[in-house]
């Protein structure tokens, strides 16, 4: 079986991002309502379990959809394969993927948003040996070039 972990999707973003980027919170919760809607079509077509790893904090209303909620990456349990996506894309994702330490996992770039600061192009390169994949009436591997 099968899982996608949503990271970081909290309801409220650390105020010391808020002082550098005012907009973050209505963007992040604006991506977790898409995040939720794409979240619900998985669950129903594949039935895969939906974990949210919250790191202690509570999470935003715009995500219904919820399998099981951790406070910390290692109380996963097995599964065949895990698709990482929310919050950000090249930070947190990244961070919570290396603690895991498993084989296999993967990132699904476009249900991962990236910081303000970032792109998503300067994240793939850095991070192109995490597989990545879309979502798109299903999980498609991409090609980095």
């Amino acid at each position: 079986m099968n899982c996608v972990v949503v990271v970081d999707a909290w309801k409220h973003c650390e105020q010391e991002d808020l002082d550098l980027f005012p907009w973050l919170e209505k963007e992040t919760k604006l991506f977790g309502s898409f995040l939720d809607l794409q979240l619900s079509n998985i669950k129903q077509k594949y039935n895969y379990d939906i974990i949210h790893c919250a790191s202690g904090l509570e999470l935003m209303d715009e995500i219904q959809t919820r399998d099981l909620v951790v406070n910390k990456i290692t109380e996963i349990p097995n599964y065949d394969y895990y698709y990482f996506c929310g919050f950000h894309l090249g930070r947190c994702i990244n961070t919570r993927i290396n603690n895991l330490n498993k084989p296999n996992c993967g990132i699904v770039y476009n249900l991962s948003m990236v910081f303000p600061e970032d792109s998503y192009g300067r994240v793939i390169e850095k991070y192109s040996n995490n597989y990545m994949y879309s979502y798109n009436k299903g999980f498609e591997k991409c090609i980095i070039i």
